[in-house]
């Protein structure tokens, strides 16, 4: 059961939850949390009025802080979070998942499941950027 929706409302309250869930839990199709906060973002972003930037950092670094983990595919777009952020061109997520140790190059990745070939696909220069600048 996803028990996270409701609580993408209240930061704190999603913090206590993880305190006693597996952050890395499977969901449909084999997506995480941070998948979800992933696409959270980006439906808050496409809002008119809205950047929910501020909302997937904390949310994801909770996550993170509470041992989710980066290398999870999910079973559709068989990508990782990172991949799926770079799919959608947000580098406001790019940026921290990279800091806090996501692997730019995913070697075990398909090919076109890659972060970098998800970004050139669509043509995501700032995404490119990051992920280029991290050796």
């Amino acid at each position: 059961m996803v028990v996270w929706h409701p609580l993408f409302r209240s930061l704190e309250c999603f913090k206590l939850v993880l305190q006693r869930c597996n952050p890395d839990a499977s969901l449909y199709f084999g997506r995480t949390i941070l998948h979800d906060i992933v696409a959270m973002y980006r439906r808050e972003r496409n809002r008119e009025g809205r950047d929910g930037t501020g909302d997937a950092i904390g949310f994801a670094t909770a996550v993170l802080d509470a041992g989710g983990r980066f290398d999870i595919r999910d079973d559709l777009l068989k990508s990782t979070p990172l991949g799926w952020a770079c799919r959608w061109g947000l580098a406001d997520l790019v940026k921290p998942f990279l800091d806090r140790g996501a692997d730019p190059v995913e070697a075990s990745a398909e090919p076109w499941a890659a972060p970098r070939a998800w970004a050139e696909k669509r043509n995501h220069s700032a995404v490119l950027a990051l992920l280029a600048s991290i050796k």
